[in-house]
């Protein structure tokens, strides 16, 4: 079974947003998948800034596609680190289930 791991009670698992509990260095990770005859574009934001992007594209495939980003981040305490879907004129739904794949987010505390 899936679990959230969430030491020092940063993410709300409701509306998927990460509140930096203190000040350092971050890794953030997200991997997403799109479905076929579709494609997915998102973006990791911290603070209202965008700071890397990924694109999922199954637009011509009777396929699942995936992509991920890692980024390495200065992030102060309070601030919001979420991933957000970017285009709105993609049809794709973003596929996490335990039958095709899952789209992950993740993030630890470098130093």
């Amino acid at each position: 079974m899936f679990q959230v791991v969430d030491v020092g009670d940063g993410y709300n698992n409701h509306d998927g947003i990460f509140d930096v509990p203190v000040a350092g260095i971050y890794v953030f990770t997200f991997t997403i998948y799109a479905n076929y005859h579709h494609y997915v574009r998102t973006e990791l934001v911290n603070d209202r800034q965008v700071k890397t992007a990924a694109l999922a594209d199954a637009d011509e495939m009777d396929d699942y596609h995936t992509s991920t980003a890692t980024i390495v981040i200065s992030a102060n305490a309070g601030d919001h680190v979420f991933v957000r879907r970017t285009d709105q004129y993609s049809e794709c739904t973003v596929l996490s289930n335990f039958d095709r794949a899952l789209s992950t987010f993740s993030g630890w505390l470098l130093y």
